[in-house]
């Protein structure tokens, strides 16, 4: 048996045997992408401290329309995102 995957790339059960294997073994094949987990969740916050920086009008209206689609507020999308941006460094 075969499906089409988006983008009309044929995959065939001999071909996810094979990845299930790989898997198994560790074997990943590509090259290793960012991780980003889960919705936007508010981020405890201890010992809050105020922090100011400029943005371009372009990025702080995707960033109003990311909070508005999302149903959070732009804090917490600036949070998730350092939060995100630590974890990687």
């Amino acid at each position: 048996m075969s499906f089409v995957a988006k983008g009309g790339r044929v995959v065939t059960d001999e071909m996810l045997d094979q990845w299930a294997g790989d898997a198994d073994n560790g074997e990943f094949g590509g090259r290793p992408g960012a991780v980003y987990s889960g919705p936007v969740m508010p981020v405890a916050q201890a010992d809050e401290v105020s922090r100011t920086f400029s943005l371009s009008a372009d990025m702080s209206a995707m960033l109003d329309a990311v909070a508005k689609r999302r149903g959070v507020s732009v804090d917490d999308i600036m949070r998730h995102a350092l939060v995100r941006e630590f974890a990687s460094a």
